[in-house]
């Protein structure tokens, strides 16, 4: 599974690696890739518990939170008129 989220206070390359390790310690987080231009956290992993991933980096300067679809109706944009054409 992959989920993203959405990190601020990030202002170096040091943080990145620091929000990066917190995240890694939580257990089934199998990839962490860390943006710090977009302050996202794309975080990969079996069966992780987005909560645990939410409460890594209390405590630190930094602050997260889930990043949810940027689209929710996502079929409605792609859905097929009976003419055969897209939305």
């Amino acid at each position: 599974m992959e989920k993203k989220f959405k990190i601020t206070g990030m202002k170096c390359q040091g943080c990145v690696d620091t929000v990066t390790s917190h995240i890694k310690a939580v257990p089934s987080v199998s990839k962490v890739t860390v943006n710090l231009e977009d302050g996202i956290a794309t975080v990969e992993g079996r069966d992780f518990n987005s909560r645990s991933v939410l409460a890594c980096l209390k405590g630190t300067p930094y602050k997260i939170e889930p990043v949810y679809n940027e689209d929710p109706f996502p079929f409605f944009r792609t859905h097929k008129k009976t003419g055969g054409e897209t939305e």
